[in-house]
């Protein structure tokens, strides 16, 4: 207990140590500061100048009644009068006259404005950063913000009380000061290091304000990174024809395309297209993401449809922002869809040879065979048509088709004006390789409907250096038909 209570004492003088620092404990302390008076009990011992001599102020007229809540500079020289000695205090227009030896008297009501005003003086020029996030009870919403949780204030003043001082600060609005608000000395002391930061210790704050950014930054870039690691596919709506150094690309109704971005000059949207950069037009792509809205108003012509795509306002924002990985995504995409294509297009071009060479190994001329009725009122009668390919190596000149009727029994059958049989020629030339179409109107007239099909009987070539190849018979020219040229026939 002994202890507890010697530590107790010690931490009570200390405490009165502190609490009378503003104070003094003899009138030579007062001596060149400038002193604030709590009360008037000086009044009752003080003196003024009155034609070069010391007179009480209480017997002067006129002379002000009150000196509380004055400040007052304590001249360093003291005042000599008939043996006495004097302390000076310089007012606002006045001037008082202590004497030394009723310092008992007076001592009590001075505190010292020179020892506040030097802390005062020290802590406004360290003490420049408001930590609002630990005092956010005046801070304002409409401060500058620096470093997330300081804001900058200024020190507006003080002003002495008998607890000591209060000091006025304001935050600050870039270059304008905001309200004024004030705290006491003692608050001060006991949290200025957690609400009022150092000039010199806002580091931390620094590096935390950074590593917030560098980490929104970094986040920024992934966000970013997925964002164009998207693909952006469109739908040609036209067909369009571009030329890319020596190379012709075709692009036809329908195509998917990888688009990649804005050129804001051209007002064009780039796209990646096999192998090739291509520049299209808004109006001419459709984004496989976009939205129609449709709005009723009164009238049939006040509906109105919008199509809105966030991918077509994204690319146009973005516009050169992330063009390089966002080309990598699309380009990816092309060489995987191009491959596709071409290897489509191998495919086709090996089955077209594969087919080329069954023809002309196999020599088959006819790939569409069938009836062509015409588009009058006399449905009963119909022509011929035939789809030819040259699988010779000559060119062809004529073709000529004779075609027999039968009935239902399969007996050779005449049409209505009496023909069972027709010969029709169709003029060429077809080169080798090449194909061609002859169709023919009303070959037959079959009022009674009696004649069940038609079937060609001789095919004769006759090509352009005067030989000629005729094929007899139904079965054999058969042969010399695609499988899918007419179905049952």
């Amino acid at each position: 207990m002994r202890n507890l209570f010697v530590i107790l004492l010690l931490l009570s003088c200390t405490s009165s140590l502190f609490a009378q620092e503003d104070r003094f404990s003899n009138v030579i302390q007062t001596r060149g500061k400038d002193v604030y008076l709590k009360d008037n009990s000086a009044l009752n011992v003080a003196y003024t100048m009155v034609d070069g001599k010391v007179k009480p102020i209480k017997k002067i007229k006129n002379f002000a009644t009150s000196i509380v809540g004055k400040v007052y500079a304590v001249e360093n020289d003291i005042y000599n009068f008939k043996k006495n000695t004097y302390i000076v205090l310089k007012g606002s227009g006045e001037t008082i006259l202590l004497k030394e030896d009723d310092a008992p008297l007076y001592l009590s009501s001075f505190i010292s404005k020179t020892y506040w005003q030097e802390k005062y003086d020290s802590y406004r020029n360290d003490y420049v950063y408001l930590n609002f996030k630990n005092y956010s009870q005046v801070h304002s919403t409409r401060a500058t913000v620096e470093y997330d949780d300081l804001s900058h204030i200024e020190w507006r003043g003080l002003e002495i009380s008998d607890d000591g001082a209060l000091y006025y600060m304001c935050e600050y609005n870039g270059a304008i000061p905001l309200e004024k608000f004030k705290v006491t000395s003692k608050f001060f002391e006991n949290n200025k290091d957690d609400f009022f930061i150092k000039k010199d210790d806002i580091q931390p704050y620094i590096d935390k304000y950074n590593a917030r950014l560098a980490k929104e930054k970094r986040e920024k870039e992934i966000a970013d990174s997925i964002e164009n690691s998207k693909i952006r596919l469109a739908k040609a709506l036209d067909e369009a024809t571009f030329e890319d150094g020596d190379r012709t690309i075709n692009v036809y109704k329908g195509d998917t395309l990888a688009i990649f971005s804005y050129d804001s000059a051209e007002e064009k949207f780039v796209a990646r297209y096999h192998y090739g950069n291509l520049l299209f037009k808004p109006e001419k792509l459709e984004f496989l993401d976009t939205k129609t809205t449709t709005t009723e108003g009164r009238y049939s012509w006040e509906r109105k449809t919008v199509f809105t795509s966030e991918n077509a306002e994204f690319l146009k924002m973005k516009g050169e922002e992330g063009k390089e990985q966002r080309f990598i995504v699309a380009a990816d995409y092309d060489d995987e869809q191009t491959k596709i294509w071409l290897g489509e297009l191998k495919t086709a071009i090996d089955n077209y040879r594969k087919d080329v060479a069954y023809k002309k190994k196999n020599q088959i001329f006819i790939t569409g065979i069938g009836y062509d009725y015409d588009s009058n009122e006399y449905s009963s009668r119909f022509g011929m048509y035939f789809d030819v390919y040259n699988c010779f190596s000559k060119t062809v000149k004529y073709v000529e088709f004779t075609m027999v009727n039968y009935n239902a029994v399969g007996d050779v059958q005449r049409d209505d004006i009496g023909r069972s049989s027709r010969t029709v020629r169709g003029i060429g030339p077809i080169e080798p390789g090449e194909g061609g179409r002859y169709s023919w109107d009303d070959i037959f007239w079959d009022d009674r409907n009696i004649i069940d099909k038609t079937r060609l009987t001789n095919v004769k070539f006759i090509f352009k250096d005067g030989t000629t190849k005729v094929f007899h018979g139904y079965s054999n020219i058969k042969k010399h038909m695609t499988s899918d040229a007419w179905g049952s026939q």
